[in-house]
C-alpha cells in the first residue's frame, strides 16, 4: 500500500535519498531557488512594483524593463517577483490549514471509529462532492474578496480531500500492537492519536502536503485571476494573468511571464511531491 512500513525512514536518510535520486534533488533545488526568490525578491527587484512610469505604457521587454511594462506603465519584473512572496504566502499558509485540520480530522476518525467516524466522514464526502474550487468560490463570496480570505477559502476547501487520505493511511496504523499496548496501560486518545499515529504516517503527510501546496498555487492564482483574491495594487501572479488577458495580442508579455510562473512553480512542486513518494514507496 501507499502508506506501508517502507514509509519508515530516517531524516538523514531520507536527505541522502534526495541528494541521490535526481528527480528529487533538483526538484528540491529548484523549488529551495523558488522560495528565495520570495524572499529576498522585494530587495532585488529592480522598481517599485506600484509606481506607474507613464513614458513606458505596454512598453516591451527592453533593457530597463527587463519583461515589459503592463498598461499602466508598472515594471513587470518588479511585479512578478514581488508576487512570487504574495503567492507563496497564501499557498503555504492555506496548505498548514489543511495540513492541521485535515491531519486531525483524518487521525481522530480512524482512531475513534463508529458513529464518530462515519458522521464526519460524511460531512466530508459532502463537502467532496463540490469542486475544491467552486467551494473556494463559496467562501470567498461569504466572507468578501481579499489575500487573507482566499487563504481561508483555499484551506478549507482542501481538507475533505486531505482528511480522507489521512484516514486511509491512520487506518493501517490502528490495529498495529504498539497502539493496542498503548491503550492496554490507559493511555489517553490524545496522547495515542499524537504520540502514535500522526509520528508513524508523518512521511505520507509530507508527500501529501507537498501535492496539496501545488493545489493552493493554482487556487490561489485562479481566484486572483477572477478578482477574488489579493486586491490591486497588490501584485500577485493570478491578479497579472487577469490584467493581461485582454491584451494578449497587443501585449503578450503581460499575461504570458505570470503565467509561465504559475506553471514552473506548480511543477516543481508536484515533481517534488511525486519524487517523494517514489522515495518513500519505491514499489509504487
Amino acid at each position: 500500500m501507499f502508506w506501508s512500513k517502507q514509509w519508515s525512514m530516517p531524516r538523514l536518510e531520507l536527505w541522502e535519498k534526495i541528494m541521490q535520486q535526481k528527480k528529487a534533488k533538483y526538484s528540491f533545488l529548484m523549488m529551495l531557488c523558488i522560495v528565495l526568490l520570495g524572499i529576498i525578491g522585494p530587495w532585488i527587484a529592480p522598481h517599485d512594483p506600484t509606481k506607474t512610469y507613464y513614458e513606458a505604457f505596454m512598453q516591451g521587454p527592453s533593457k530597463d524593463f527587463w519583461l515589459g511594462t503592463d498598461a499602466i506603465g508598472r515594471d513587470i519584473l518588479s511585479r512578478m517577483l514581488y508576487g512570487t512572496r504574495v503567492t507563496l504566502t497564501v499557498a503555504v499558509l492555506a496548505s498548514v490549514m489543511t495540513f492541521v485540520a485535515g491531519t486531525l480530522i483524518g487521525v481522530t476518525c480512524a482512531y475513534l471509529g463508529g458513529i464518530v467516524d462515519n458522521l464526519i466522514m460524511r460531512i466530508m464526502d459532502i463537502m467532496l462532492a463540490l469542486p475544491g474550487i467552486v467551494l473556494a468560490l463559496a467562501i470567498v463570496a461569504l466572507l468578501g474578496p481579499s489575500q487573507e480570505n482566499a487563504m481561508i477559502a483555499i484551506g478549507i476547501s482542501s481538507i475533505p480531500a486531505f482528511s480522507i487520505l489521512i484516514r486511509g493511511a491512520a487506518l493501517s496504523i490502528k490495529q498495529s500492537g504498539y497502539v493496542e499496548a498503548s491503550r492496554s496501560i490507559g493511555s489517553s486518545n490524545w496522547w495515542i492519536i499524537t504520540r502514535q499515529f500522526i509520528p508513524n504516517i508523518s512521511n505520507v503527510l509530507v508527500v501529501y502536503t507537498t501535492m496539496f501546496i501545488g493545489s493552493a498555487i493554482l487556487g490561489t492564482s485562479a481566484l486572483g485571476f477572477i478578482g477574488l483574491g489579493a486586491q490591486p495594487p497588490t501584485p500577485e501572479w493570478g491578479t497579472m494573468l487577469n490584467e493581461g488577458k485582454n491584451y494578449l495580442r497587443e501585449a503578450w508579455w503581460l499575461a504570458t511571464f505570470p503565467g509561465l510562473a504559475i506553471t514552473a512553480v506548480v511543477f516543481t512542486v508536484y515533481l517534488l511531491g511525486d519524487a517523494l513518494r517514489d522515495i518513500f514507496d519505491p514499489k509504487s
